[in-house]
């Protein structure tokens, strides 16, 4: 959806239209996930030129990437503010819950022969969101941080759509959809069903950090998450009316 803003260019549509180097043209451009950062295992000097060569644009027009593990490297956020300090970043959050099924059921899609203990030790710590943005506002300013909520997404597109844009410096009326809003894009794995021994005990280790989120993060909306337990004072009308006052 953002790419289809005039002002936001492909970067693989911008380097087809640059030249014709060919299949290491089309490696380097033609995926949303760069993972540039993701094999350096510490923190160092890395050329800003080797990273933004990944986003050739137009003169006027902006760029960028969506590489998953960047809010969950720890190296990562430092590096990032090294090379592109002045980035926008988009944040997009989903139900704890809903996305450890999705990661089980892409792993076994994979058959990555890892034991299924390792993979959910890594899922459970993926999940603590709060834990992932603090990291992340120690290299870059909050206001420089865009935190969406997959579910508000689905609910409003175009809302959401409108914010992100106006997030990112784009006029939001330049915008024309060219795709029905609930066609499927990508490809999906079948889901797992988890437990509810595994569920309850998952939502319980994850709390502290799901508490602290909505606290600092009033834009998440609670009632959208079953991983959100109801009792939760995070999760009652304060945050509620905190979600209705932002939004005006």
């Amino acid at each position: 959806m953002l790419t289809t803003h005039p002002a936001i260019a492909s970067p693989r549509a911008a380097q087809a239209a640059a030249d014709h180097s060919g299949a290491d043209s089309r490696a380097l451009h033609g995926a949303k996930e760069v993972h540039f950062f993701d094999h350096y295992g510490r923190v160092e000097e890395v050329d800003p030129a080797e990273y933004h060569r990944y986003f050739p644009r137009p003169p006027g027009s902006i760029a960028g990437e969506w590489t998953p593990r960047y809010m969950y490297d720890f190296w990562t956020p430092p590096m990032l503010r090294a090379v592109a300090p002045e980035a926008r970043l988009l944040v997009l959050l989903r139900d704890p819950l809903e996305r450890l099924a999705s990661a089980l059921g892409f792993h076994r899609a994979l058959e990555a022969g890892h034991s299924l203990a390792a993979v959910m030790e890594h899922q459970f710590h993926r999940a603590l969101y709060w834990q992932q943005l603090r990291m992340l506002m120690n290299s870059f300013d909050r206001d420089r941080i865009l935190v969406l909520q997959y579910e508000r997404c689905v609910a409003e597109p175009e809302r959401q759509a409108r914010r992100t844009f106006e997030f990112i410096g784009v006029d939001p009326d330049m915008w024309h959809p060219v795709r029905p809003f609930d066609q499927q894009v990508g490809r999906s794995s079948p889901k797992p069903v988890v437990n509810e021994a595994t569920r309850a005990v998952f939502c319980q280790a994850i709390a502290p950090d799901i508490s602290r989120l909505l606290s600092e993060f009033p834009e998440i909306d609670p009632t959208l998450w079953p991983s959100v337990d109801p009792s939760s004072p995070a999760s009652g009308t304060e945050a509620h009316d905190d979600l209705a006052a932002l939004d005006g």
